[in-house]
C-alpha cells in the first residue's frame, strides 16, 4: 500500500457471522489485505477458480474497484473494504463484515507492504518505524482479528507475504527487508498458538521481483499460493526463479 494519507475503514457496525444451518453449504472465504499491483488479482482469480468467496481489504476505493473490474472480466465477483492496516479498530471492523458477508472466512492473506527507498545508513529511524507500522505491526492487527474468525473452519489457514532478504537490500529497500524479516519471524513466532486453535501460518517467500515478464511470473506467484495453502503440512513456501542450479521456477515446497 502507498505511503500515502491513511484512509478511514468504511465498514462500522461488523456484524459477526452466526452458525450456519445444516441445510445451508458451508461456504469458503479469502479475504486478501492489501492485494497490490504485482499478483493480487491472479491470486484472487486463483482461489475464486477453486469455488472461494472473494474479499479485499484495501487502502482505497481506487484499489478496490481497479481489482473488482480485473475479476469482472475473469467473471468473478468479490466484496470490497477501505481500511488501513495502521487502523486496528477499522480492519478490525473490516474483517469482520468481510467475513460475515462471504458466509465465513477461511483464508485470510495478508499482503501490504509499505517501502520506502533507501539504504541502511540513510534510512532514518522514524521512517523505519513508519514502515513497521504496515509490514510487521499491521500483519498482527490482521492475524489477531482474524484468528476468531477462522476457528472451527475447516483448512482455516493465514498466509504471509515475504520477500527474499537477498534480492531487497541491494535494490536499495533496506526498510522492506528489515520488515519483512520481521513478519517472517512473527509467523514463526505466532504459529504455535494459532495451531492450538486449529489454523495453519503459513510464510510465503517471493525470492525475486514479480511481473509479466518475470523473473517470477504473476500466475506462477498465485499459484504458488494456491499450494501453499492446499499442502498438508509445512510453515514456509519458497518461491524463486530458475537458476544455474534451479531448471524450473517454482521450487519444491519447504515442508
Amino acid at each position: 500500500m502507498p505511503p500515502d494519507t491513511p484512509a478511514a475503514a468504511t465498514v462500522t457496525g461488523a456484524v459477526a457471522p452466526g452458525p450456519v444451518p445444516a441445510s445451508v453449504p458451508v461456504t469458503r472465504g479469502l479475504v486478501v489485505v492489501g492485494p497490490g499491483a504485482a499478483f493480487g488479482t491472479q491470486l484472487l482469480a486463483r482461489f475464486g477458480r477453486e469455488g472461494f468467496r472473494l474479499g479485499v481489504v484495501a487502502r482505497s476505493a481506487d484499489t478496490l474497484d481497479r481489482v473488482a473490474g480485473e475479476l469482472a472480466s475473469a467473471g468473478l465477483t468479490m466484496r470490497g473494504a477501505v481500511a488501513d492496516v495502521t487502523d486496528a479498530t477499522g480492519l478490525a471492523a473490516a474483517l469482520e463484515r468481510l467475513a460475515a458477508d462471504l458466509g465465513g472466512l477461511t483464508v485470510l492473506v495478508y499482503n501490504a507492504k509499505l517501502s520506502i527507498r533507501g539504504s541502511a545508513l540513510s534510512v532514518p529511524a522514524d521512517v523505519l518505524n513508519q514502515t513497521l507500522a504496515v509490514n510487521v505491526t499491521g500483519a498482527l492487527t490482521a492475524v489477531q482479528a482474524a484468528a476468531p474468525l477462522l476457528v472451527d473452519r475447516v483448512g482455516a489457514t493465514i498466509l504471509v507475504t515475504v520477500a527474499g532478504s537477498r534480492t531487497e537490500p541491494p535494490a536499495g529497500r533496506f526498510a522492506l527487508a528489515v520488515g519483512k524479516a520481521g513478519l517472517a519471524a512473527l509467523a514463526a513466532a505466532v504459529g504455535p498458538a494459532l495451531a492450538d486453535q486449529g489454523v495453519r501460518m503459513r510464510t510465503v517467500v517471493l525470492d525475486g521481483k514479480v511481473g509479466p515478464g518475470g523473473p517470477l511470473r504473476p500466475e506462477v506467484v498465485a499459484d504458488h499460493f494456491w499450494q501453499a495453502y492446499a499442502s498438508p503440512r509445512g510453515a514456509v513456501f519458497r518461491l524463486a526463479p530458475p537458476g544455474p542450479r534451479r531448471s524450473a521456477a517454482t521450487l519444491p515446497l519447504e515442508v
